[in-house]
């Protein structure tokens, strides 16, 4: 692996280690829904009528997207042509975990080939350099390296809840925020969008449909674009001049509140953002202009929040596509204070959101290290850095010459 070994180690091709071969072809029409397990390149895929390995094995996914996808086989299982597995010639000179552990740890695109369909083959396989200490020593690797991963898996269980909960402590603060709960005002008011906009409106798409978009020019904004935390500019289209003068009805102006009205992402909602003011948007996103009476950023927050949220996914009809139309839009119901009073919830909003903000933030660097973690542990056990080395152990070298007594009987049995 491309490193100094500890003085009691050895370093041999993989071949030297393992009898590698693939595992045999079978159908997917041949699966059954009883019998012994079947590995294919994605793990167990199903069962068969019977096994072709009777004791559990290491084995490395060799075909497709899976490709170098390492698994522990259960005793009495079948492996199909899409694994190659790795044969211990003896388990007096590795440890089978030990084993799968070291493959996990392998750089794998030394070994992958192809790109449209990648594939690992014996031929690259075969001469993988195998860091090999003494079988005490391999085992107490294996022990410490079970305990370091339980202990990441438990981290990586309690950190996967913290989008939830940020999720819901934003949509809480919505809630709480609109329905008087954040401020200290008593006189609210309620009334539909209609008597509280000055356009309600959704666009159109060009003729030509994508044909007629460009690389660059004027935005046109679609509800994929449309996500509660802003403007998503991943597969933002663009049209030119005489497209945008023909749907110049459907012009973005500043702080105009864009609402998904139709498919899987009806009701994400999102202030216009100064890069696509000027812009247009199809017929897929309603433009909500609010009036005088109404703070745009409090009607955005407002349309988030559970309230209208509850409100959309009840108002939808159709059998295959979720829609809003545009007198269901202007029938919804939103509750406010003062003007005044409005910018103070906005600011109160606004405040906790950049909390949950910084929360995530240092979520997402946390993940990061530890999604890097794996692999950081496993490199410092193979240049046995993990576990102390004990001279109790012996020496790696003197399993050399019953690698080559294994590897001869092998052979000649064959």
């Amino acid at each position: 692996m491309g490193k100094e070994l500890p003085h009691n180690w050895v370093e041999l091709p993989l071949e030297e280690v393992f009898n590698l071969y693939y595992g045999k072809g079978l159908g997917t029409k041949e699966l059954l829904e009883t019998g012994f397990d079947v590995y294919g390149a994605n793990g167990i895929i199903g069962k068969y009528s019977i096994y072709n390995q009777e004791h559990s094995k290491v084995i490395i996914s060799c075909r497709g997207a899976n490709s170098g996808v390492m698994h522990f086989t259960h005793p009495k299982s079948f492996v199909t042509s899409n694994s190659i597995i790795l044969d211990e010639l003896s388990g007096e000179i590795t440890d089978k975990m030990y084993a799968y552990y070291i493959m996990r740890a392998i750089d794998k695109s030394e070994v992958i080939t192809g790109t449209a369909q990648p594939q690992i083959t014996i031929q690259l396989l075969k001469n993988v350099l195998f860091p090999l200490p003494p079988l005490p020593e391999q085992k107490r690797i294996v022990t410490k390296l079970d305990t370091l991963f339980e202990h990441l898996e438990n981290t990586k269980t309690r950190l996967e809840k913290v989008p939830t909960l940020l999720k819901n402590f934003r949509q809480a603060v919505l809630t709480q925020a609109v329905t008087g709960k954040l401020t200290e005002e008593l006189n609210w008011s309620t009334d539909i969008i209609e008597n509280l906009t000055e356009k309600v409106g959704s666009g159109s798409t060009p003729k030509g449909g994508n044909a007629a978009y460009h690389s660059e020019g004027i935005p046109l904004v679609r509800s994929m674009n449309i996500h509660f935390n802003g403007i998503k500019y991943d597969g933002l289209a663009f049209i030119n001049d005489q497209q945008a003068h023909d749907l110049r009805s459907s012009e973005i102006f500043e702080n105009d509140v864009l609402l998904n009205i139709t498919g899987a992402s009806i009701g994400r909602v999102c202030l216009a953002e100064d890069e696509i003011v000027g812009g247009r948007v199809n017929q897929h996103v309603s433009i909500i202009r609010a009036n005088q009476r109404i703070n745009p950023k409090y009607l955005n927050m407002y349309m988030a929040s559970s309230i209208v949220q509850n409100i959309i996914n009840d108002e939808n009809y159709g059998v295959t596509r979720q829609a809003l139309t545009k007198q269901q839009l202007l029938n919804i119901e939103v509750s406010f204070p003062s003007i005044e009073e409005q910018a103070k919830i906005v600011r109160r909003i606004e405040s906790l959101f950049a909390k949950a903000d910084a929360i995530e933030a240092k979520y997402k660097l946390l993940k990061e290290k530890i999604d890097n973690l794996p692999q950081t542990i496993l490199s410092k056990a193979f240049k046995g850095e993990l576990v102390e080395q004990l001279e109790s152990d012996g020496d790696a070298r003197e399993l050399l010459e019953e690698i080559k007594k294994l590897k001869l009987k092998d052979k000649k049995k064959k």
